[in-house]
Formats: structure tokens, sequence, C-alpha cells
């Protein structure tokens, strides 16, 4: 058993970090002392209407400083590069030393677009540009939208969604909507019933569906003004069966891709890949993921925990993130006395069908910033049982509960969990002397720099408070000066 006085640290600000570090307070005492190290950056939400499902709303932001104070947590505003195991530290980006007991790790992951053409569709990006693609589809200027689910690709239901809302959009133009996705068969990773329900709402609406390609660009033909944008489909297992055909041409082909092939569309929407933040001195798989065991825990790590989109896992949703997050601090807890962890969360939600009237009625055309929800339920934004509680305490526009459950199909997915074979070996076996002395010279560099950098502000805030006593003495100074000249002070008689 350990003591109540832990430092219990928490690296990253998004859903599930701050999840994990509201519920590191409210299940680990008072007396814990918590910190989180993350970039000082907001932490953007979207609020949900009351009582509807698909009325958009803008993003807001909280301030990091605002909820690690909150919750009574010192903040290291940087990320975290190095996890040390066997001193317990963390070292920062900026060569700070952050000790601690237990750890969760929850930094989120990177995205990298995959083709250069087009829009890529993630948070942070130009939110017009489902509206002015809408836009042109009404007007009759473009006769073709491409949407592509990349290789990578870790929650795919985004460009489902999107397809959908392009469709509805199209019904009565000429304009087609395709979509091309690595996936073998339409969600296929959250079951066959979840792929009968989709192929069926992507054919009502009559999209067309390429799957088990990889998407390539190829040159244009000409440069210059606009042209079509011309994309490679390459069949990613030629000799894997192809998905049942689906679209409203009627062509007995589609849903088959070829062993390569060349289509062209005047847009494209695709989604980024994601890769794993690379956190030296913890376990990560190819893409820099962190690999964990069934209990979250970071394979051959005593104390370490990670949650999220930073570990290796083939599904990522930040409702399960949150929830995750939650476990691995019941984990922690259990770790403190000796109890059993809480069992992580399966991946659950609903997969809505038939929604197409109600979003239109809420998406009117010209909306701004239209919404694109309309077939997975809950959305993944101010989400976590501790952390919306918080947003909703300072946002009145914030439901604390979601709106009434939709129907749809349930759909309830078991996350697999493992520690590869060799795992700890990969950590630190595998790294020869020279790698290893380069590194430590590495992190040496980066405390020097850090003392350096205190140095320097040590140096600045001295010379403020040397400027603000100078100023203070020219102000006692004229008010003496004042004072004599009113004859209300007078020099002392020898």
């Amino acid at each position: 058993m350990t003591s109540a006085a832990d430092v219990v640290c928490v690296v990253g600000a998004g859903t599930a970090g701050l999840e994990g570090l509201f519920a590191a307070r409210e299940q680990l005492g008072a007396r814990t002392r918590l910190r989180l190290i993350a970039p000082p950056d907001e932490f953007r939400y979207r609020p949900m209407s009351a009582g509807s499902l698909f009325r958009p709303a803008s993003e807001r932001g909280l301030s990091i400083a605002e909820l690690a104070a909150n919750a009574r947590a010192a903040w290291t505003a940087d990320r975290a590069d190095v996890v040390r195991l066997d001193d317990r530290t963390v070292l920062t980006g900026e060569g700070d030393i952050v000790g601690f007991d237990f750890l969760l790790l929850a930094p989120g992951a990177r995205s990298m677009r995959t083709l250069r053409q087009g829009f890529v569709w993630e948070r942070g990006g130009d939110p017009g540009v489902l509206d002015r693609i809408l836009a042109e589809i009404r007007a009759g200027e473009i006769r073709s939208v491409a949407v592509v689910v990349p290789r990578g690709a870790r929650w795919p239901v985004p460009v489902y969604e999107l397809a959908l809302v392009l469709a509805w959009t199209a019904a009565r133009t000429d304009t087609r909507v395709t979509l091309l996705s690595a996936e073998q068969a339409p969600l296929g990773a959250l079951g066959t019933g979840a792929t009968e329900t989709v192929t069926r709402e992507l054919d009502e609406a009559g999209v067309e569906v390429v799957g088990g390609v990889e998407v390539l660009e190829q040159p244009h033909q000409a440069a210059g003004s606009s042209p079509p944008i011309r994309l490679a489909l390459r069949a990613e297992d030629p000799a894997a069966p192809s998905p049942a055909p689906t679209g409203r041409s009627g062509d007995p082909t589609a849903g088959r891709a070829r062993a390569s092939e060349t289509r062209e569309f005047d847009r494209l929407i695709s989604l980024p890949a994601a890769f794993g933040p690379r956190i030296a001195g913890v376990p990560t798989d190819a893409a820099g993921f962190i690999q964990v065991d069934e209990a979250l825990r970071v394979c051959g790590a005593e104390r370490v925990w990670a949650v999220g989109s930073c570990i290796a896992s083939a599904l990522d949703h930040t409702l399960l993130a949150a929830r995750q997050a939650d476990a691995a601090v019941g984990a922690i807890a259990a770790a403190r006395t000796g109890a059993a962890a809480p069992t992580p969360p399966d991946l659950i939600g609903i997969l809505l069908h038939g929604q197409r009237k109600s979003w239109q009625a809420e998406n009117p055309p010209g909306t701004i910033q239209p919404s694109t929800r309309c077939l997975w339920w809950p959305p993944g934004r101010a989400v976590g049982r501790l952390l919306a509680a918080r947003i909703a305490a300072w946002d009145a526009s914030v439901e604390h509960a979601l709106p009434a459950r939709p129907g749809g199909l349930v759909v309830h997915v078991p996350i697999a969990l493992r520690c590869g074979e060799h795992a700890a070996t990969r950590r630190q076996g595998a790294v020869s002397d020279e790698v290893r002395a380069a590194r430590m010279r590495e992190i040496e560099n980066r405390q020097l720099l850090a003392v350096r950098r205190r140095e320097r502000e040590a140096d600045a805030l001295l010379q403020a408070l040397s400027s603000d006593l100078e100023a203070l003495a020219a102000r006692e100074r004229a008010t003496i000066q004042e004072l004599r000249q009113h004859g209300y002070l007078r020099d002392r008689q020898p």
C-alpha cells in the first residue's frame, strides 16, 4: 500500500486526459498531489442543442489553466517526450523533469494527410468546407464528389456520415457521391449488423461504395485552372471477396475493386491517417501507438497506464476514451489498496438509420457549418462522466445528460488489448550502448537548456523588479518634492 500523498501525473488535456484528471481528484482523495502535463492549448468542445440530434453548434473553448485549477492540479505547460520508468520521471520537451508515483498517459494521436489534393476532414480544419460543397451541389456546379477512408484511419464513421449528407443533398441533382474505403466491408470493425445497416443506408441514399482499396493520387493531365482530381484505386487484397454491389448507378461491378483503376472527381474529402505520439521510454507499435495490456496498463510498467487515441487499438472514440480514463484511474486506486482493478470498457453506441428527414429539417440549405452528425450516437465532444458535468457547470449551453436515446442498432464491440510477446525487450533491450548514451546526452542537454531557460526567466524577473523599485523610488522622490514645495515638509535643522 502506498501513501495518500502520492503524486499522480496525467499527460494530455484532451477528453481522456481531463476526464482522468477529474476522476483522479474524485477517486484518489484530496491529499493526492495531481500534476497535469499538456501544451498550453484550449480544450475545444461542441455543445449539444437541447432536444436536438443534428442541429449544428459552433465549437467553444476552455483554458487548460482553468481546468487544471478546478481539479486542484499543478500544471506543466509542455509536452511529454520521454518516460523514464526506472526513476519514475517524465522529461518534457523543454527539459523539465516531472516525478510521479503513478502516471496516466493520454496525449492523443497525431494526424497526417494521405492525399495532397482535396480537403482533409479533421478538427482544426476549414469548418466551411462542407457548406461550400453542398452549395456547389445544389447549384449544379459539380458532378462528382469522392469521400475517402484511408488506411490508418481508426474511426471511419465521419466519412460515412459525410457521404450520407452529401448524397441527401444531391438526391435531386446529377451529382454522384462515391465512398472509397480501405475497409473490405463498410464499418466492418463494428460487426456484421453495423455493416448491413450502413450498407442499406448508403444504398438508399445512392452512394456508390468501393471497398478494400488504397487510394493513390495521379498527376493532373493539364496544368492550370482546376482539372478534375484523378485517383488511382489499387485493391488492398485482390484475392479478397468483394462486398455486395451498392450505389444507384445499377452498375453490377459497383462495390468491387479491380487490381487497379483510375477515376476522376470534381471534389475530394478524406480523413487523415492516425499515428501514435511516439513517447520514448514506453513500448509502442510500428505506428507509434502505446502498447497496453487488457487492463490498460502500459506493457512492462507497473505504475503507468495509457488511454484514448494514443494506445494501440483498432478503434478510437472520445466517449470510449473517457470511459477508459475512468477505468484506468480506478486501476490506480486499486493498485494503492491492493484491490481488484475494474474491467476496461467496450465500445458502446447506437448506429442510427432513417434520419434523412430529421437531419434535413435541422440543417436546411444555407446553414453555416452544417452538422454531419447523422449516423453514430452519442457524439464525441463534451463527454465523460465528470468532464461533461464540469463543462455544464460553466457553460449553460451544454446538456449534462444527452438528449433522449434515439432509435437504431445498438453496437457493442469488445476492445482487444494485449502486450506484444517482446514488449519489454522493445522498450529497452534492443537499444545499443551507443544509442543509449546518445539519448542520455540528449536528456542532459535538455536539462541544461531548462536550467538556462529558468536562469533567463529569473534574470528577466529581477530586471522587472529592479525597474519597479526604481519607478517606486522616483515616485517617492517626486511626492516628497511636491510636499516640500507646498510647505508640508521642511528640511531638518542641523
